[in-house]
């Protein structure tokens, strides 16, 4: 087969399987088992080597860790895929013995294998995924994601922009305060020592009269008249002239009329303090305002005039520094102008291409659903537009489903039985898979179905591993006789543990196995030669 396939699985420590090696053929490979054998653990293992994300509590209790390889094959190339699992989930992942991320292994796995789990069938009873089915049917997945990538680029212009609008009106708003303090600061001019001496200044305005008293009582007894301390001195200083003669007497003399120009000075002093004792009314309330004045600023800005003048420093250079930052708003307004362009553009073109697109998928579904036993089914996709585009568009998309001709057509996800859910979907995938070969493993589609439906389900999916190699877990007696492989897992006891192994079945292991399926735990040769019967006829319309 060319294409892509996966020639082996080898699982160590993984769950209940100790180690477990399997080797799958092309075309069409079968897996069935008891249920609780461990054929669902097979895949799960499979998801784990493929996906980024792996589950923490996978780990087998006597095993140090979990690993998982995968042999697989691309369009002639070979990878070893390998990935071990450590506690708490820390894992490794390796290709071709290389180290990858797990990023890099969840892309290439998405290349090499398709899982279709119990319940991607369930995807048909959401809404959200309807777009990506019309997606993969029409090809256009690439433009798809290319408007994705848009739509968060323009969520990002557009969160940065209003960050950036936010940023440029916080900022207006501290130079707009900077400048109203230092214009504050600027305008009261506070000098050094201007508050000591208002204060003083008020002490004095306060105490005036009293003060206007006594300075004039000290002047009077200083030198007011024939009896003040200047006239009593300048008469001592007299007595003492004719002594002059005599060193001490002079010596006297002389300090005496020293004296007399301290009261001098003194008396000078007090007629200057004198004058400022005289003052206008309004003064005393100019002063109060002032010092209240100086109070709050010092309050606000620095508790002392040192303080104050420290604020305006840094106020000033803070002014600096923000004046010189600028955002390129202009630069993102017109970013987000031509995303929002190339986004409605883009999400036109993607919408005209699935309403175009729409009837040829219900005529291919419903055309494959006449071979599944759905004669009478009508699929109607329904395009409406949403508000707005998001990453996958701008579109609502909705599948109606009538199951028999003459019945109104409803919503599929509220009208779909659970076989009719697994045969859509394989429609789909069958339809989907294109011509280059992949590997499609189908955990159960079996759900829902038996009987006659399961023959054709079963018919299908052998007519899909004409081109794909496909790996299907399943109950159904009908489906597991179409396979070109045939694999059983059964689960054993020992002692203390408990471990799921598979072998591929063959002649008459095989025909037991169906027999099982068929009947039971008790098999009869009649059920025996059922399970033949069905072997060959599997056999001659498969040829």
């Amino acid at each position: 087969m060319k294409g892509r396939m996966l020639a082996s699985l080898r699982v160590k420590g993984f769950a209940i399987i100790d180690e477990l090696d399997v080797e799958f053929g092309d075309g069409f490979n079968v897996i069935s088992g008891e249920t609780g054998a461990g054929k669902s653990i097979i895949i799960n293992a499979l998801s784990s080597l493929i996906n980024a994300k792996v589950p923490t509590d996978v780990i087998r209790g006597t095993a140090p860790h979990a690993e998982v390889v995968g042999h697989c094959f691309q369009d002639g190339e070979e990878y070893i895929v390998k990935r071990i699992i450590g506690p708490q989930g820390r894992s490794r992942a390796l290709v071709n013995d290389s180290p990858v991320t797990a990023k890099r292994l969840e892309e290439l796995g998405g290349l090499l294998i398709h899982i279709y789990g119990q319940n991607e069938s369930q995807q048909l009873l959401s809404r959200e995924a309807y777009v990506s089915i019309v997606d993969r049917f029409l090809r256009l997945e690439e433009e798809t994601r290319t408007l994705g990538e848009k739509v968060r680029r323009l969520a990002q212009v557009s969160q940065a922009l209003s960050a950036g609008m936010k940023d440029a009106e916080e900022r207006t708003r501290e130079m707009d305060l900077l400048t109203y303090q230092i214009d504050e600061i600027d305008r009261e001019k506070i000098g050094e020592g201007e508050e000591e001496g208002i204060r003083e200044r008020l002490k004095v305005l306060r105490d005036a009269g009293r003060i206007k008293g006594s300075l004039e009582a000290v002047e009077q007894g200083l030198y007011g008249d024939e009896q003040s301390a200047y006239a009593l001195m300048a008469a001592s200083g007299g007595l003492l002239r004719p002594f002059s003669g005599i060193a001490w007497m002079e010596a006297l003399k002389e300090k005496i009329h020293a004296l007399t120009f301290d009261v001098e000075e003194i008396v000078e002093s007090i007629r200057e303090h004198q004058k400022a004792l005289v003052y206008e009314p309004s003064e005393a309330e100019e002063l109060e305002e002032r010092l209240s004045t100086i109070v709050r600023l010092k309050e606000k800005y620095g508790r002392t005039h040192g303080g104050v003048d420290a604020f305006v420093i840094w106020a000033r250079k803070r002014l600096d520094d923000l004046q010189s930052k600028k955002t390129d708003l202009a630069g993102l307004e017109d970013e987000k102008k031509a995303l929002s362009a190339e986004v409605d553009a883009m999400a036109a073109k993607l919408s005209k291409a699935r309403k175009d697109g729409a009837e040829k998928i219900e005529r291919l579904v419903m055309e494959e659903l006449r071979h599944l036993s759905m004669k009478g089914v009508t699929i109607k996709i329904v395009i409406t537009d949403r508000d707005g585009v998001g990453e996958e568009g701008s579109d609502e998309i909705e599948f109606l489903l009538s199951t028999n001709p003459g019945e109104p057509l409803r919503p599929l996800r509220k009208v779909a039985s659970g076989g009719e859910l697994s045969r859509i979907m394989l429609a789909i995938k069958k339809i989907t898979g294109g011509e280059e070969g992949k590997t499609f493993i189908f955990d159960e589609i079996d759900a829902g179905i038996g009987g006659r439906v399961a023959e054709v389900v079963a018919r299908r999916l052998h007519e899909l591993a004409r081109k794909h190699q496909i790996i299907c877990i399943t109950h159904l007696p009908q489906i597991a006789v179409y396979g070109d492989h045939h694999f059983l897992v059964e689960k054993h006891q020992g002692a203390n543990t408990t471990f799921a192994a598979i072998k591929e079945l063959v002649g008459q292991e095989r025909s037991a196995e169906i027999a099982r399926m068929l009947g039971g735990i008790t098999i009869t040769d009649k059920t025996l030669e059922q399970a033949e019967e069905m072997l060959r006829n599997a056999q001659e319309s498969s040829n």
